[in-house]
């Protein structure tokens, strides 16, 4: 049984860190975030099937140093995850407000555009 979570934990562990790998500093700086569809819903469920499996294994039973291993390799990595998805929203929110500013200049232009027609 340790050897299955030991097994999801290495994958589910390399697909964190290629995430926060792409979404370094760098990308979201830049403004350059940008998910494949469903990324985030497929290593959601991944996610909560590693939480099953971790619950599974006995925590009065010796673990492998491995396993022990791999548990905090995955707890640092979710940390790591955790505070680069807050740097995307934080960074997708300001985009957001960038474009609310930009289509209430375009709006304006519009209706100014529209009165000054009117005027002709």
């Amino acid at each position: 049984m340790q050897s299955e979570v030991i097994a999801a934990l290495e994958k589910v562990n390399r697909e964190i860190r290629g995430l926060v790998s792409q979404l370094s500093e760098n990308s979201i700086k830049a403004g350059k975030v940008a998910f494949p569809p469903g990324r985030l819903e497929a290593l959601s469920k991944r996610l909560a099937q590693t939480a099953k499996l971790i619950a599974v294994v006995s925590p009065v039973q010796p673990k492998e140093p491995i396993l022990q291993a791999m548990i905090g390799e995955y707890l640092c990595n979710l940390v790591k995850l955790k505070g680069v998805l807050g740097k995307v929203q934080d960074s997708l929110g300001k985009q957001q407000g960038q474009f609310r500013k930009d289509r209430e200049r375009l709006n304006s232009a519009r209706a100014w555009l529209e009165a000054f027609r009117q005027t002709k």
